[in-house]
């Protein structure tokens, strides 16, 4: 039988198994870390012994590839859907406001939640209205040019004043990509907002997970893949690829052990690839400019609480270091549990420890509660994903590889890949599928995998 070994067993990896797993195929999932899910996995906490994740991920209805692979390992019911955003805001000297899409139909239902934003005045609404039917002339020809352009030029270009960078466009691109305006690539904010606020009345809905990480993305497609025949194993390092007359035919693992395969598809992120890579013969190499991915960090700060805030379950702070808390509902030991997401964190919050990190939670949390006192935070947690994903800078989109590597029987999934969105669980679920599909294509066909176009 033919067999497709994926290197890597996060959302990326996972998804191109479970792609390929409608094809009679043999597939083997190699995971160097001790568990599946990369950097979306939950573990159980030691005072409750409920689930926490590593960290915040939310998703968006426009998440059609991972809608698919969550239905496919039957665990779509565990997110729960907010229809037309329905976001609340907290500034930092306590207005409020409402992110609501009105009961008109799309997208005029989604303009009034522009129109009735608080947090703006009348005149900002309206040049965000301007700028989302700007983006609806966009062409594709325009589309590809923004790449060389920061979404905090190409926003201000289109009449986006201070107020609302502050308090709209750039907790948007902070949430959405991991950075401030002035570093991302205005294309990827231009395809971000299009997919979001301009494709259907669905597509802005928020989804929020209601378990763990590990059980909504993982434990089904885990048992999805166990259930076809798939062979997964943990604390398997790729040491090198093996190649056979220039084409890729299998991998070396640390402890020496080589396994054959008639494809190979790389689901490792670009730091993790690159180490491979140099350990294998220079046939190998795609033109990959590892140099140019640089990584951006989050931190996320779990917080167990003898009371409950004043918010939704989802909540924006603007103007604070904390920018998003999310209320994971009462824990097993009475506690109210809290998740607070900071995007892009500098290093000076990488590093705060316990008692910084309470002093941060008392002084903005308070925003939620007024009455908040410090013996009320029972617990704290962090978690510092220092690679939680890849910084997208301007000119990025055309230095992110193809699924087709340009080497016959080696293929490229991930989410740092040329998905065309940012690093999103999104763009790694759609890149596993795109990997396994071109992989299935050329062995079926028998053909060498065509060069990427560029």
């Amino acid at each position: 039988m033919t067999r497709v070994i994926i290197a890597g067993g996060g959302l990326a990896g996972l998804a191109a198994a479970v792609r390929l797993s409608d094809h009679p195929l043999d597939i083997l999932i190699l995971e160097s870390a001790p568990r599946l899910g990369g950097r979306a996995w939950s573990f159980p906490h030691s005072h409750s012994g409920s689930d926490v994740d590593n960290g915040q991920h939310v998703m968006m209805g426009c998440y059609r590839d991972t809608l698919d692979y969550l239905t496919r390992s039957g665990r779509r019911h565990l997110l729960d859907r907010r229809r037309g955003l329905a976001l609340d805001f907290v500034h930092a000297d306590g207005r409020r406001g409402v992110l609501q899409a009105g009961r008109l139909p799309h997208p005029i239902g989604l303009a009034q939640a522009f129109l009735r934003y608080r947090l703006l005045p009348p005149a900002s609404r309206l040049r965000i209205l301007r700028a989302a039917l700007r983006l609806r002339a966009l062409r594709d020809q325009d589309l590809a040019a923004l790449d060389a352009k920061d979404a905090a030029s190409w926003l201000r270009g289109l009449g986006q004043r201070d107020d609302a960078m502050r308090y709209f466009w750039q907790p948007l691109v902070l949430a959405t990509m991991n950075t401030e305006a002035e570093q991302a690539s205005a294309k990827l904010l231009a395809v971000v907002l299009r997919e979001i606020f301009l494709r259907d009345a669905e597509a802005a809905d928020m989804l929020l997970p209601q378990d763990g990480l590990s059980s909504i993305f993982v434990e089904g497609a885990r048992e999805l893949l166990q259930q076809r025949g798939c062979d997964i194993r943990l604390r398997c390092t790729v040491q090198t690829f093996l190649t056979d007359g220039g084409a890729v035919r299998g991998v070396r693992l640390a402890d020496g052990t080589e396994l054959g395969a008639d494809a190979v598809i790389s689901a490792m992120p670009p730091w993790a690839l690159q180490r491979v890579l140099e350990n294998s013969e220079a046939s190998v190499l795609p033109a990959i400019d590892f140099d140019r991915f640089h990584p951006s960090p989050i931190v996320s700060v779990h917080a167990w609480l003898r009371r409950e805030l004043d918010a939704g379950p989802m909540t924006g702070l603007l103007d604070t270091t904390l920018q998003w808390v999310f209320d994971r509902e009462e824990d097993s030991d009475g506690s109210r549990h809290y998740s607070c997401t900071i995007s892009a964190a500098a290093e000076s919050v990488v590093s705060m420890d316990e008692e910084e990190l309470r002093a941060l939670l008392l002084r903005e949390l308070r925003l939620l509660r007024p009455d908040l006192m410090e013996d009320d935070i029972l617990r704290v947690l962090a978690v510092r994903e220092k690679r939680a994903t890849f910084l997208p800078l301007p000119g990025m989109e055309r230095l992110r590889p193809e699924a087709r590597s340009g080497t016959p029987g080696f293929y490229l999934a991930g989410d740092w890949t040329g998905t065309g969105l940012p690093a999103t669980i999104e763009g790694a679920v759609r890149s596993g599928y795109t990997a396994a599909d071109v992989a299935v294509v050329d062995l079926v066909s028998g053909a060498e995998p065509r060069p990427s176009a560029r």
